[in-house]
């Protein structure tokens, strides 16, 4: 009996322990949803969520567009183009510029915020990734740093 408990525990730790890669190659098609989940060091709160799509125009390169919905001092609507660059296989770093955006009933178009992260891409699975990653908004403003969390499907 203690060989069979035994050999359970190493087949559940050897298991655990296989990570399975994601691809990150040219031609790829990612979509997901991110959130800071409240997690913010800002002037204000502010809860954002946002849902991505990514095209890997070569290995570890994507470009892609976020429409983000902001809730705090006032609710936001908003849309940005965005550039993500794998460092290695799991780190990236990424850019966005929020070009479109709908608070308080106005509309504003142009450079609104220019945002950049550092993420760690953790696969579940081929084509599942969960996304940790340290956010710093509003660049060229009143700058914000939130953690956030995004996961993305493969197409």
């Amino acid at each position: 009996m203690k060989k069979v408990i035994y050999t359970a525990i190493f087949a559940c730790i050897a298991l655990s322990s296989v990570e399975v890669n994601a691809q990150t190659s040219k031609g790829d098609i990612w979509l997901g949803g991110a959130s800071n989940l409240g997690l913010t060091i800002t002037p204000d709160f502010g809860l954002n969520a946002s849902v991505t799509g990514d095209y890997f125009l070569k290995d570890r390169l994507s470009l892609g567009a976020a429409v983000d919905l902001g809730i705090g001092s006032a609710t936001t609507i908003g849309l940005s183009p965005r550039v993500q660059y794998f460092i290695t296989e799991s780190i990236y770093a990424n850019l966005n510029a929020n070009v479109l955006s709908i608070a308080g009933g106005e509309t504003s178009a142009g450079l609104n915020g220019l945002n950049a992260g550092v993420g760690y891409w953790y696969s579940m699975s081929d084509n599942v990734v969960f996304s940790p990653m340290l956010h710093l908004g509003d660049l060229t403003g009143d700058l914000g740093i939130s953690a956030m969390v995004s996961f993305q499907v493969k197409l």
